[in-house]
């Protein structure tokens, strides 16, 4: 299998740390899609900026296409206009990681490594922290893995929230086909449970993340929790509809 990877990069008004993120990216040299979903214009007009001047500088054409949601449609939106957008340039996988700068891109080639041995696998950050890790994102994250391991009666997701992944994009249409998958807050953790249920395989690697002292949060407290407690509540009414299947799975690996 030939396989072509690109980033897919959603942003939503984090221009002043994807200005600095921008260029560590490029020196990749891996194409780059972003996708901007619904930003302030001087947000948008500051990402454009940073990649025209980005090809200016750079000794080489750098291979960056962007893309713009007319309103906020979520994070989640943003990665599937990406993948399909990917997927009409002839791209098998999708490398998705925050505009922030959080993630550490010197894993990458770590990924894609794995990712060229399994092609067919999700491969996903598993996060370790400095101290600039608020401490009630890490206690969240410890509360999540325990939703997560109820909705696949198994402990087959080490990390249900880490935005640092190689999607196929074969494995993207499997899900999406048999499943729905929310495109706000609830998207990183719906599509590990629902590959789960798909039966699409995992794998987690070790990632740094950084929470940058001059970060941004788009977390809105009343809308944000309401989305995750009504994602928990399907993934577990989900769960018990496919419970008859996932124990078969574990008891298969059992034996």
């Amino acid at each position: 299998m030939h396989m072509k990877y690109c980033f897919v990069v959603p942003h939503y008004n984090h221009h002043q740390a994807f200005a600095k993120f921008l260029p560590v990216l490029a020196s990749l040299s891996i194409p780059c899609i972003v996708i901007d979903d619904g930003s302030e214009a001087n947000s948008v007009e500051s990402v454009q900026a940073s990649i025209e001047a980005l090809n200016v500088s750079a000794e080489q054409s750098v291979d960056i296409h962007f893309l713009k949601h007319a309103s906020n449609r979520g994070k989640g939106a943003a990665v599937f206009t990406g993948a399909y957008y990917a997927r009409t340039l002839g791209f098998t996988h999708i490398i998705q990681i925050d505009a922030d700068g959080q993630h550490d891109i010197n894993d990458v080639a770590t990924f894609i490594e794995y990712s060229e041995s399994r092609p067919e696998a999700i491969v996903s950050g598993k996060p370790y922290f400095d101290e600039t890790a608020p401490k009630m994102r890490v206690y969240g994250r410890r509360v999540t893995d325990l939703w997560v391991a109820l909705e696949t009666l198994s402990f087959q997701i080490k990390d249900g929230l880490c935005g640092f992944r190689i999607y196929p994009l074969s494995q993207v249409e499997k899900i999406l086909d048999k499943y729905h998958v929310g495109v706000r807050m609830d998207f990183d953790t719906e599509m590990l449970v629902k590959a789960v249920w798909a039966d699409v395989p995992l794998h987690f690697m070790p990632t740094k993340v950084i929470y940058p002292e001059d970060g941004v949060s788009h977390f809105h407290y009343r809308r944000d929790n309401f989305i995750l407690i009504s994602l928990h509540a399907r993934l577990i009414l989900g769960m018990l509809a496919h419970s008859p299947i996932l124990i078969m799975r574990r008891l298969k690996s059992i034996f």
